[in-house]
């Protein structure tokens, strides 16, 4: 399958759980607590997981697709989805209606199961290992050689997200652990006790794969001051994209893991030349004065050298970043099945960047490859 004459590789394609999955792949002893996703209307991602509703604003619960006019132009949107219950065929017919060869599919429901401190460490984590058994029948239903799946595992409990890693890479197959931006328990992401779980993801050769969403408990950008979805949307996927980059970088986690990884999804990529520009200047302005001698490097060579971004497929400011740092390091996404997605025309609308031919063709393709190891 090609469209315009290029393969495409969806980096970030999401799926819809279904209301049952975790009472039907939970451990038994954690089913009583397990998540679970509502289902009142066509389109309703609300989730309640540790007797929270967490894809809610906290005191409006306000959610995606929460209003009739939103709820009505999802469920024309995604009418065929929906009439099949997102089953797994309704994921090849939406990679097939985009033009996609291949997917590495998030979650929807998935993206809130770690979204709460205080959470119960192996109630997290069994929850999570049922949504990436789920996720690898899924995959087989449809078709294991043009879809990937991106394990979700919890930072609770490193020892339990390091036997889920293993697990999802070696029997699974999977390409990439997803993992929030948020901080969680207070513990960013350059503490050494995440050591573990970089060493491990660089030793197998799979991606990380940062990925934010609203409606969280955790700290979020913007929703410290807004109580409404539509405007902490604004602010809490690039911003939290941009923290914790500036986390793994200026926390020398690059330099301690010079093979791993990281591709920041869904934050748009016009704020990455400024945001590495910024973290170059303020190392040349601190390295003198003995602030920045655990790095061996300019901050924007580690992400040069290990990392990734998302342009959304109507960024049109994506031009701007090619000019200024290149198109070795962007991928693309068509973000089916969610609100703010383009779809059905997501790679339509990539097509009609003001981009050379070579830059879509990296950005569709090669560099998705690199990211993934596919």
């Amino acid at each position: 399958m090609s469209k315009n004459g290029f393969k495409i590789i969806d980096a970030e394609m999401h799926i819809m759980e279904p209301t049952d999955l975790w009472d039907n792949y939970i451990d038994p002893a954690y089913k009583e607590n397990a998540p679970r996703r509502i289902a009142e209307r066509e389109w309703d991602v609300r989730t309640i997981i540790d007797g929270e509703i967490l894809t809610t604003m906290k005191n409006s619960n306000e959610a995606p697709g929460s209003t009739k006019v939103e709820e009505e132009t999802m469920a024309n949107r995604y009418r065929e989805s929906i009439n099949r219950n997102f089953d797994p065929q309704s994921q090849k017919i939406a990679m097939e209606t985009e033009g996609l060869d291949l997917a590495v599919l998030y979650p929807t429901a998935g993206l809130c199961l770690t979204a709460k401190n205080g959470m119960d460490p192996k109630l997290v984590a069994a929850s999570c290992t049922a949504y990436n058994s789920w996720l690898y029948d899924y995959i087989q239903a449809a078709d294991p050689n043009i879809m990937f799946g991106a394990a979700v595992i919890s930072p609770f409990d490193i020892d339990l997200a390091l036997q889920e890693i293993t697990r999802c890479t070696k029997e699974l197959g999977f390409k990439a652990v997803m993992l929030r931006p948020n901080i969680h328990n207070s513990t960013p992401w350059h503490d050494p006790y995440y050591d573990p779980l970089w060493s491990l993801t660089q030793e197998l050769n799979v991606a990380i794969g940062f990925h934010e969403a609203v409606g969280s408990r955790l700290p979020t950008a913007g929703a410290d001051r807004f109580d409404h979805h539509g405007i902490v949307h604004i602010s809490s996927h690039p911003l939290e994209q941009m923290l914790a980059m500036m986390d793994v970088i200026m926390g020398a986690v690059l330099d301690r893991f010079p093979k791993l990884r990281f591709a920041f999804l869904e934050g748009n990529c016009g704020w990455l030349p400024f945001w590495l520009n910024r973290m170059d200047e303020h190392y040349e302005w601190r390295k003198p004065y003995g602030e920045m001698d655990h790095l061996s490097a300019m901050p924007s060579e580690y992400f040069m050298r290990q990392g990734f971004c998302a342009v959304e497929c109507d960024e049109v400011f994506v031009s701007h970043v090619v000019d200024a740092i290149g198109d070795d390091h962007l991928v693309t996404t068509s973000d089916y099945p969610h609100g703010d997605a383009k779809y059905p025309h997501s790679m339509d609308t990539f097509m009609q960047l003001p981009l050379a031919d070579i830059a879509k063709r990296k950005i569709l393709w090669d560099n998705t490859v690199r990211l993934y190891d596919l």
